[in-house]
């Protein structure tokens, strides 16, 4: 693809010479049909000139200069008898024509006038050729100044397209000598117009993208710092497990042993979501789907943990409450919920999950009986690897976080209030599909 300066010296210099072509091309065809008329006009003055001397005829003198115009002069008398013949050896015109006309003699073209005067008539006559030649000598002295200013215009036209693109040229000259980890912005010092959007376009795609590698960057560490504890745990058990001699030790070191993993592994697992949430694969398109169906999948996933802890989930769905989402993500918010209020439910408890409908949307709700979060820290609640010192050991501190970046994927508002008997009310407004 040409580059935008090539497209603009290409498309200028073609008008230009278009445009000079078309001016020079009805300039010469102008001045044609003005020195046309200026010949004739030359006609009519030099018989004018000659009407007071009809009489005098055959002792006419005419200027020195005018043997060389090729111009024949001819007088005839009131009975149609010529009196006078300016040059000798020229076509004779043997009729007489009143005004301007054109005749043929010998096979040339001449153009005449007649004047009519008291004595008799004056006819004077020059040829076309003569003519011609000297009306296109007149029109090129007109257009050859002009077509030699073409090449002016054209180094104009490339100094003015060059000047021009120098704030594009500056700004990526600017980019290019930046590293992979300079997302500093493009200075918009002395910007056109027409470059300004595109340029703070960039510095904010370079503002979101410093962003996310902030939070990349964290999120490392805080994976890194989150991970070292379990595999700690697990490499500890390992140790205590070689260690144990009798079977009662070495049943208890294999029990702790495999809670560290699973620990390990529901951690990774709560790791990978969560990135995979903060960055949700674009190309998955949102589509209507039923809130009530999405719930009942995210509680089947947690049925296994609520069994183990004797916890009752229930179900309490209004049909027909439709939400725009993706499944796949909107099945891990609920079962996020729904896992958060059963780790710190009481055991033995019931988890209400309801489904409702609103005037600006639908809204999903989970209610434990646990001991709830406090009012102070409901907003850092959803921090990540956030946990209250009265938090369950085995929970990972990323579970509200996962849910509010889906929820905010799905322009939905996460809410936590308390329960009137006591425990944490988490509630989900998915806004309207209209």
């Amino acid at each position: 693809m040409r580059s935008i300066r090539t497209r603009l010296m290409v498309a200028l210099l073609t008008l230009a010479a278009a445009a000079s072509l078309l001016a020079g091309l009805l300039t010469y065809r102008r001045v044609l049909a003005e020195t046309s008329t200026l010949f004739d006009y030359q006609l009519r003055q030099m018989a004018l000139s000659l009407r007071s001397q009809v009489s005098l005829a055959p002792r006419i003198e005419l200027p020195p200069d005018q043997g060389d115009t090729d111009f024949v002069i001819q007088i005839w008398d009131p009975y149609g008898a010529r009196v006078y013949l300016s040059r000798p050896g020229l076509p004779i015109i043997d009729r007489t024509a009143l005004g301007y006309a054109d005749l043929t003699l010998q096979g040339q073209a001449w153009r005449a006038y007649g004047l009519q005067t008291v004595d008799g008539v004056i006819q004077i006559a020059q040829p076309e050729r003569v003519r011609e030649a000297l009306a296109r000598a007149a029109a090129l002295h007109v257009i050859v100044p002009l077509l030699l200013f073409l090449p002016i215009l054209g180094v104009a036209i490339a100094t003015i397209v060059r000047r021009s693109l120098w704030p594009l040229r500056r700004v990526a000259t600017e980019v290019q000598r930046r590293d992979a980890h300079s997302l500093a912005p493009v200075s918009t010092a002395r910007l056109p117009q027409e470059v300004a959007p595109l340029i703070h376009e960039l510095n904010r795609l370079l503002a979101r993208l410093e962003a996310a590698f902030a939070a990349q960057r964290a999120f490392i560490a805080d994976a890194a710092h989150e991970l070292r504890s379990p595999l700690t745990a697990v490499s500890l058990q390992l140790q205590l497990l070689e260690r144990a001699l009798d079977p009662e030790a070495q049943h208890d070191a294999r029990h702790n042993l495999g809670t560290a993993v699973n620990r390990s592994i529901h951690l990774v697992e709560q790791l990978l979501t969560l990135a995979r949430s903060e960055q949700p694969d674009l190309s998955a398109a949102l589509a209507p789907m039923a809130l009530d169906v999405v719930a009942a999948q995210g509680i089947e996933d947690t049925r296994a943990l609520a069994v183990t802890r004797h916890i009752e989930l229930d179900l309490d769905a209004e049909p027909g409450n439709f939400v725009r989402g993706d499944q796949a993500a909107l099945r891990t918010l609920v079962r996020n919920l729904v896992d958060n209020a059963v780790r710190h439910a009481p055991v033995g408890s019931q988890v209400r999950v309801l489904c409702r409908g609103t005037s600006a949307g639908a809204r999903l709700e989970v209610i434990d009986g646990g001991p709830g979060i406090p009012p102070a820290e409901r907003e850092r609640a959803f921090d990540r690897f956030y946990r209250r010192a009265s938090a369950a050991e085995g929970g990972s501190g990323l579970g509200l976080a996962i849910v509010k970046a889906i929820a905010e994927r799905h322009a939905a508002r996460v809410t936590l209030e308390d329960t009137p008997g006591g425990g944490l009310h988490a509630s989900v407004t998915f806004p309207s599909l209209a």
